[in-house]
């Protein structure tokens, strides 16, 4: 009798906790608050399906947000207290990006929950950015890690003797905003132009266009049919042959680079970087422009005409 009277007791309590926590200035839950979010449609249950495929939820990259330097992108309370301006510790307790990082929920208990938890310009902080700062509205959230690492190595076009420093040395391994924007590569002078492409000038909202805007929106991928509102005669994402272009100027520059013995390349295809090579300034730049477009991961498709610049003065750089 006295363990059926404690569970009696702890229901009630669990009734009234829901029904105060819900209650809002238009009513009880289903009216406002929670009824906002949690209602009978499945929209909110579609986006965690979505979300829980996507390359964020999956894998353990976010253990790296037991490192001060890497929180701020790889665990969602690093970021969260990046884009709030504070300082980033390690986290004792890291945990994956997810809802509470992009989103401002249970902060307002409505719809604006569903905001972004910060649309402000990014600065890009690579290398050889000139001060540029990405600003395509709901992408900008995106940007705050799809750039390269905040380093500097002081490399110069037709500098002297440059000395490779780390295996990890070069910028880091999302620079999709920086593509993007035509910014941070080392633009040594060559045959080819730098410049951006029409996705640069003419998509609002970056990212978020080509990877949110459909009814996949939390796998992040970007689907044909998206494209085609555009490209009314794209049929695969090697458009007009891009990717097979941007794919074969890579494989070149690879080549170079193993010759050189800046990289050197496995049975399994593993890329490596080789620490302490001297080279010249020139063909380190080119080793930093080949992880700049081969880790951004687009094939061009972002921004061809720079890509396209980057990939091909770096193969000159060893004519």
């Amino acid at each position: 009798m006295k363990y059926f009277k404690t569970i009696s007791l702890f229901a009630a309590l669990l009734v009234s906790v829901i029904a105060i926590g819900c209650e809002g200035p238009a009513g009880p839950a289903g009216d406002s608050l929670c009824g906002e979010c949690h209602n009978e449609s499945t929209e909110l249950k579609a986006k965690i399906l979505q979300y829980e495929q996507s390359v964020h939820a999956t894998g353990d990259t976010y253990m790296r947000g037991a490192s001060a330097t890497c929180a701020p992108c790889h665990s969602s309370e690093g970021f969260r207290l990046e884009i709030a301006g504070k300082e980033v510790t390690a986290i004792q307790n890291p945990t994956p990006v997810g809802c509470r990082t992009c989103h401002n929920i249970h902060s307002n208990n409505n719809e604006s929950d569903d905001d972004a938890s910060t649309t402000a310009p990014v600065p890009l902080v690579g290398d050889m950015t000139n001060g540029d700062v990405y600003d395509m509205g709901k992408g900008n959230i995106c940007a705050n890690c799809h750039q390269s690492r905040k380093r500097d190595y002081g490399l110069v076009v037709d500098g002297g003797d440059f000395t490779i420093s780390s295996p990890y040395w070069g910028p880091h391994y999302g620079t999709q905003a920086n593509i993007i924007m035509g910014s941070g590569g080392f633009e040594v002078p060559g045959s080819k132009s730098y410049g951006n492409s029409v996705h640069t000038l003419v998509i609002q909202d970056g990212c978020f266009k080509c990877h949110m805007d459909d009814e996949h929106s939390h796998t992040f991928e970007a689907i044909i049919g998206t494209c085609q509102s555009c490209h009314s005669d794209l049929t695969s994402f090697d458009y007009r042959d891009i990717q097979t272009e941007i794919a074969g100027l890579l494989e070149q520059l690879q080549t170079l680079l193993v010759e050189e013995g800046l990289i050197t390349v496995d049975n399994e295809g593993v890329i490596r970087t080789v620490k302490d090579k001297v080279t010249s300034s020139n063909k380190a730049g080119a080793l930093y422009n080949f992880k700049m477009v081969h880790s951004e991961g687009s094939l061009g498709i972002h921004n061809t005409t720079y890509a396209r610049a980057l990939l091909t003065n770096s193969i000159e750089v060893f004519d």
